[in-house]
């Protein structure tokens, strides 16, 4: 009995395409994605821009991009985050985690991999709500974690996009 992806088969944003196939291009956001994000929607305040700021961290931050990264690219920069206290520990493990792909040792396959992060966790969102749906009740403590992390993904991005200054309110 054979458990997983059997033959020329690749995994393409949740569907399977076979590999060598004029369908085996690069699969662009689905509507569904957008929608999941549209949904989750953002939330500017989950990274401490000032505390940022203070460290200097614009520079390690500029051009950010989460649609194409690899996982140790994500993973080095949670890493750094958590270090810096800009997330926690349980942010951290899941950016950290996202993406990988493991052989049958446990050994990643390939951890420069371009892959797109707010796709991988929008497409793992609905799955851990659909679980929700069919009672597992341990979905819903992923829900959060995952929200967060695309939450940390859209202000990474934003905030690398800047100029790398939080602008200062001046006390009246």
């Amino acid at each position: 009995m054979t458990i997983g992806v059997v033959g020329n088969w690749t995994a393409k944003s949740g569907l399977l395409v076979r590999q060598g196939s004029p369908n085996a291009k690069p699969v662009s956001q689905s509507a569904k994605v957008r929608e999941i994000l549209t949904m989750v929607g953002t939330n500017p305040t989950i990274l401490d821009r000032t505390k940022m700021d203070s460290l200097q961290l614009f520079k390690q931050v500029k051009g950010f991009d989460p649609t194409n990264i690899s996982t140790k690219q994500l993973g080095n920069m949670s890493t750094f985050l958590k270090q810096n206290g800009i997330i926690g520990d349980v942010t951290a493990l899941t950016l950290l985690n996202a993406g990988s792909q493991f052989d049958k040792f446990g050994i990643p396959n390939d951890p420069d991999a371009k892959f797109n992060a707010l796709e991988y966790f929008a497409t793992q969102l609905d799955s851990i709500q659909n679980n929700n749906l069919k009672g597992n009740k341990y979905a819903n403590y992923l829900v959060p974690e995952f929200k967060k992390a695309i939450y940390v993904l859209q202000n990474l991005k934003t905030y690398g996009e800047g100029n790398g200054t939080t602008v200062k309110k001046k006390d009246k």
